[in-house]
């Protein structure tokens, strides 16, 4: 039903905290070379329509979509909007830039070259002719094969790099029958999101058979981490069209979209203009990470534990007679830990605290004060963090009554 009205993160050690840039996306695109200014597997950053002239990005034959994709974006995020853009080949599948060849897969030279800035990662996928467009399940069937593989890869580089990120992938090829759709909420794949919907009608005058998820990152990039993308008092997107393949999504079944998992555009009655669906990942709704907000809260969290506990690598601390570590020790750093993460995100609305316990922070470290550590030199802590809730449902009971 759509919204409306009716860690094990551990780490071992601790220190000083460094601030994040929360809304620094990557963009993954099918895209042409140009001259000497834009090369493909070569990550770039911009910072608005300006840099994209300067590369040679435009609106032509060859990279229409990429220019659409990154000027959708600046309308909604704003000039100045720091983001990094990576070109692949266009006889690339978007699979293919998830997957590990001699040991590295094409998007890790992004994600390397940002060195853990980059929270989150779109596509703009346009193929050249050489692609055939096989329908699966109501989509291309390269879709599923992108999301196992891009869920595999992000896992395997917060291992490699302490760098978590999520991804948004677009619902290439939907057929526009939902009924086809396989459900993405039977899955673990909890750092992917697939995108259905386009600003423009798909038999344009440039057909395209992605999605628009720039809007989708855009709104993402200029918001608070623990902010539903879809949230209403936010104001509606910018753009003043919005389509599932060639139907306006108001006269659409986005509700059956939302419903198996996607994350696509709607309208709200009496409100004017477009806006984000929700924030479901591709995972089961009682995980706690089934959605971009839950997941972006966790994975700043994860990058504050760890800016912190780098700084303590190799540090010496004091040993009980049985081998254990020192309370006093073990109750310093728990209070440091929590004090940063409170400062970083609770000060900032990113975490709830209690209202009416002053000492709530919202955020609690724990050490294993009960195991041997003179042999091992292994510190266990254990850190959990409060999130926010979200007003999804109103159940509003009305009637007459005239005794108020």
């Amino acid at each position: 039903m759509l919204p409306g009205i009716n860690i094990n993160f551990t780490n071992g050690n601790i220190g000083n905290v460094v601030s994040t840039s929360d809304g620094i996306l990557g963009l993954l695109a099918s895209a042409v070379p140009v001259s000497t200014t834009f090369a493909l597997n070569t990550p770039y950053v911009i910072k608005g329509m300006a840099d994209v002239q300067a590369l040679g990005i435009l609106p032509d034959v060859d990279n229409y979509h990429l220019h659409k994709t990154l000027l959708e974006f600046y309308e909604e995020a704003g000039e100045g909007t720091k983001l990094w853009v990576l070109g692949l080949a266009k006889d690339t599948k978007v699979s293919d830039w998830f997957t590990p060849v001699a040991g590295k897969a094409p998007v890790e030279v992004l994600l390397d070259k940002a060195n853990g800035e980059i929270s989150g990662l779109f596509t703009a996928f346009s193929p050249d002719d050489s692609y055939t467009l096989t329908i699966t399940n109501g989509i291309d069937e390269d879709v599923p094969l992108a999301k196992v593989a891009a869920q595999s890869l992000l896992d395997a580089y917060i291992d490699k790099k302490y760098a978590p990120a999520y991804v948004v992938l677009e619902g290439y090829g939907f057929t526009g029958d939902h009924t086809n759709l396989a459900t993405q909420l039977t899955g673990t794949n909890n750092r992917v999101g697939v995108f259905i919907g386009e600003t423009k009608k798909r038999t344009d005058v440039v057909p395209h058979s992605g999605a628009a998820s720039q809007v989708l990152a855009a709104r993402l990039a200029s918001i608070p981490v623990q902010e539903n993308p879809g949230r209403v008092r936010r104001g509606s997107l910018k753009s003043l069209t919005a389509y599932v393949v060639d139907t306006p999504v108001e006269e659409y079944d986005v509700e059956a979209l939302h419903d198996k998992g996607y994350i696509t555009i709607r309208t709200h009655v009496r409100k004017s203009g477009y806006y984000i669906s929700d924030d479901p990942l591709a995972t089961d709704p009682s995980e706690d990470y089934n959605g971009i907000a839950r997941r972006r809260v966790i994975d700043k969290a994860f990058r504050l534990a760890h800016n912190i506990a780098s700084d303590e690598i190799l540090e010496d601390f004091n040993l009980t007679n049985e081998g254990k570590i020192d309370p006093f020790y073990a109750k310093t750093v728990e209070g440091n830990i929590e004090r940063e993460i409170a400062q970083q995100m609770t000060a900032n609305g990113e975490l709830s605290a209690d209202p009416i316990d002053k000492n709530d922070l919202g955020v609690k470290a724990k050490f294993d004060t009960d195991a041997i550590v003179s042999n091992t030199n292994k510190i266990g802590l254990t850190l959990k963090v409060r999130p926010k809730g979200y007003a999804r449902f109103f159940i509003i009971s009305l009637g007459y009554d005239v005794n108020l």
